[in-house]
């Protein structure tokens, strides 16, 4: 077998990536409690990047105080504060050669309100996870509250320097829940 194309370059979009290995998601949890991104963050990523992958993709970041997991050191781009801190981490992956992708997303019903410090966990449907609290059915607002908080993550995301955003979309978060029948038993539209 020829592994040669792994080590030619790929564009996605009109990025050119300069090689065909990426790191995965994977969360570390070396943030701060509010979502901010620390030194050990930026050497674990630099590391990384030096290693010679071509694309990085940055772990679970989330886009509204109520949408983190269920660890209370998770990255967050759910306010423009954390841009900074952000832009080093994006500037950290580049400048060692690789590009930098960062993941959105909001945990929905996979998470406890003594993480998120909101009264209640949000989900399409009153359908809880075995383990975890009831979640409460979004009222139409929350939803459009949240798209809008994928967007401005995106936005802040960008603006920081990434090269790519990656939504999480799988493993039963948010956007997942919406998509399933089982999770997602709404009447309305």
């Amino acid at each position: 077998m020829n592994f040669d194309k792994l080590l030619e370059p790929i564009t996605i979009s009109k990025m050119e990536v300069k090689n065909r290995f990426a790191m995965a998601p994977l969360s570390n949890l070396f943030a701060t409690t509010n979502g901010e991104v620390t030194k050990r963050t930026l050497d674990y990523y630099a590391t990384r990047a030096k290693g010679g992958v071509g694309l990085v993709i940055v772990e679970y970041s989330y886009v509204q105080p109520e949408g983190k997991g269920c660890i209370g050191t998770m990255l967050g781009c759910y306010s423009d504060k954390l841009i900074p801190g952000l832009s080093d981490l994006a500037r950290s992956i580049k400048e060692n050669g690789a590009r930098a992708a960062l993941q959105i997303a909001h945990a929905g019903r996979q998470t406890f309100p003594e993480f998120t410090e909101t009264p209640h966990i949000q989900a399409p449907s009153p359908i809880p996870l075995p383990g975890y609290p009831v979640p409460k059915e979004m009222s139409l607002e929350e939803i459009e509250k949240t798209i809008e908080a994928f967007g401005k993550a995106a936005q802040r995301v960008k603006l920081a320097g990434f090269d790519a955003v990656e939504i999480h979309g799988a493993h039963g978060y948010l956007p997942w829940s919406f998509v399933s029948p089982i999770t997602n038993q709404r009447k309305d539209k």
